[in-house]
C-alpha cells in the first residue's frame, strides 16, 4: 500500500498540473454490490452524483492528508482518492477503446483506456489496469491505475473535510514541523502496551506510516518490532524520532517505493526500495555496521515485520 512518501510524491506531481484546469467528465468501471448505498463510486448510484458535482468544476490544488490524496474543486468541492493496496495515480493523454474479453463467441465487449504516448504510461503493465478517469479540459487525463480494484474514490465538502469519516481520526502527520519527540511520544504511549510495529502503524495515532517504513524505522533505532512503547527508553525513543524524520524524508526525496505496484504520476517507478535495509531482506545479512545478525521475518498483527535477529533486541 503506498505510505506517506508515495502519497506525498503522487500528490505535489498532481499539483504541478492540475491547477487551473477544468473536469470536461468523468468515468469509472467500478461496480461493487458491497459498496452498495456507499459514498463511494464503486456504487452506481453514488457514481452518477459525483459525475453530476464535479463535470465542469476547476481544480484548485492537490495536496495530500495520512494516506489520502485530495484534489480540490470550485464550488468547495473535493475528491478523496485513497489508493489502498494497488492503485496509483497517472496523469497524461489517453484514448478509450473498446475490447473484447477471452471467451470466444460469447465473450464480452469492454472498454478500457490506453495512454497515447508510448513511454511508462503504455508499457509499464502496473499502469494499464485504469478504473477511474478523470477528463480534462487540456485533452489530458487523471487515471487511477488499481489493479486489485481496492481504492476508494469519493466526493466530500471541502469546509467538512475534517469531520469526514475519511479523516477525522486520523493522528497528526510526522513530516510537519510541529511534530516534535515529545508529540512523538505522546502519540506512542497512548497504547503503552501494543506490539510497537502496529502502534507505528495506527493511522489515529500518527498519520502515514505503513508496513515498509516501519520496518525500516524499527531496524534504524535498534527496536524490536514486538517491543511495548511502554517499554522503549527515552534514548531509544529519540531514536526512533529521529528515524521516522529522515526516513520519510529519504523516502520523499527517492519518489516513494516502487517494489510493488507504486508509480508516480508519470508512470515511473520511485528508487526508494534500491535503499531497504531490512524490509523484505529475509535470511539475509544485516548490514547494520558490526552487526553480524540475520533479517528475519514474522507476522504481527496480520501485517509481516523485518527485523534483525541480533541488534534489534525484544525488550523485557
Amino acid at each position: 500500500m503506498p505510505e506517506l512518501p508515495e502519497v506525498h510524491t503522487t500528490a505535489t506531481g498532481l499539483q504541478g498540473v492540475l491547477p487551473g484546469l477544468y473536469i470536461k467528465d468523468v468515468w469509472t468501471d467500478y461496480d461493487s454490490a458491497f459498496h452498495k448505498g456507499k459514498n463511494n463510486i464503486k456504487d452506481k448510484t453514488f457514481f452518477k452524483t459525483f459525475r453530476k458535482k464535479c463535470v465542469g468544476k476547476k481544480i484548485l490544488s492537490a495536496n495530500r492528508r495520512g494516506k489520502n490524496v485530495l484534489i480540490h474543486l470550485s464550488g468547495e468541492l473535493t475528491i478523496l482518492v485513497h489508493m489502498k493496496m494497488t492503485g496509483h495515480l497517472l496523469y497524461g493523454v489517453y484514448k478509450k477503446t473498446t475490447v473484447k474479453k477471452a471467451g470466444g463467441k460469447s465473450a464480452k465487449s469492454a472498454e478500457v483506456w490506453l495512454a497515447k504516448h508510448a513511454g511508462p504510461l503504455r508499457d509499464d503493465p502496473f499502469n494499464a489496469r485504469v478504473h477511474f478517469m478523470i477528463i480534462l479540459s487540456n485533452g489530458k487525463h487523471v487515471a487511477l491505475s488499481d489493479t486489485r480494484k481496492f481504492a476508494k474514490v469519493t466526493l466530500l465538502e471541502t469546509k467538512k473535510l475534517t469531520e469526514s469519516h475519511d479523516l477525522r481520526e486520523l493522528g497528526p502527520e510526522p513530516t510537519d514541523k510541529n511534530f516534535t519527540l515529545s508529540v512523538f511520544k505522546n502519540r506512542l504511549l497512548k497504547k503503552p502496551n501494543g506490539r510497537i510495529k502496529t502502534v507505528l502503524m495506527d493511522q489515529s495515532l500518527i498519520a502515514g506510516i505503513g508496513n515498509i517504513y516501519s520496518d525500516e524505522i524499527l531496524w534504524k533505532s535498534d527496536v524490536h518490532p514486538e517491543s511495548k512503547p511502554s517499554q522503549i527508553s527515552d534514548t531509544l525513543l529519540k531514536k526512533m524520532y529521529t528515524a521516522t524524520r529522515s526516513l520519510l524524508a529519504k523516502g520523499i526525496d527517492f519518489g516513494g517505493d516502487s517494489m510493488s505496484d507504486y508509480r508516480n504520476v508519470n508512470g515511473e517507478k520511485g528508487r526508494f526500495q534500491l535503499k531497504h535495509k531490512v524490509y523484505q531482506r529475509k535470511d539475509e545479512k544485516c548490514l547494520k555496521r558490526n552487526c553480524r545478525g540475520i533479517i528475519s521475518r514474522k507476522v504481527i498483527g496480520g501485517r509481516s515485520a523485518h527485523f534483525c535477529n541480533t541488534h534489534q533486541k525484544l525488550l523485557q
